[in-house]
């Protein structure tokens, strides 16, 4: 499992960083410069669209209606894992196997770098919560439509809970850095 956590992480990255390359050469030649904060903007963007995208199915061997392409819409899905595994006393080993709580804290932890990235930015906190709706909602509508039609189904889940988690993390990103630079230890890059 760990090795195929950090591939899936890795390949995330390297697809983000030459999604990023590609940004910042797309800019110059359009006679912009983008630095340091929109180039963190641009990476963590990336990031988080690519791991909510990939592994891409062959589609081939995609049946649909794909199991794991079944929306979720009921809010909080996950509060009854966190009450069952609380109640339990699971081991902290327990919590760490279970995806469910897994992603929920990954959507917050990888959206909190794009809150982090964005008030680096010089964006406002409006601004900031925006960005996050407007690219949670991008991500989930386009695991729902199966890529916009690329796929003849979804193959990843839509989940509302993500939309709530990801915007959470964005603010609670956003919120840290600015209160970092407040109480004086500005980030720098």
């Amino acid at each position: 499992m760990g090795a195929w956590v950090i591939g899936f992480f890795g390949f995330a990255v390297l697809y983000a960083a030459l999604g990023t390359a590609l940004v910042v050469a797309m800019a110059r030649v359009l006679g912009r410069a983008l630095r340091g904060p929109g180039v963190a903007v641009a990476f963590t963007t990336l990031t988080f669209v690519f791991l909510t995208q990939h592994p891409f199915p062959d589609p081939e061997t995609l049946s649909c209606p794909s199991p794991s392409g079944i929306p979720q819409v009921q809010p909080f899905n996950f509060w009854p894992t966190v009450v069952r595994l609380w109640s339990s006393g699971a081991p902290a080993t327990e919590w760490a196997r279970n995806m469910m709580i897994v992603s929920t804290v990954m959507n917050v932890v990888v959206c909190m770098a794009i809150g982090l990235a964005l008030a680096r930015s010089g964006t406002r906190l409006r601004s900031a919560l925006a960005f996050g709706m407007g690219l949670t909602l991008a991500v989930e509508l386009t695991q729902l439509t199966g890529i916009w039609g690329l796929y003849p189904c979804a193959y990843r889940e839509f989940n509302v809970d993500d939309l709530m988690t990801n915007v959470l993390g964005v603010l609670l990103g956003f919120v840290a850095a600015r209160r970092s630079r407040r109480v004086g230890a500005p980030l720098r890059p």
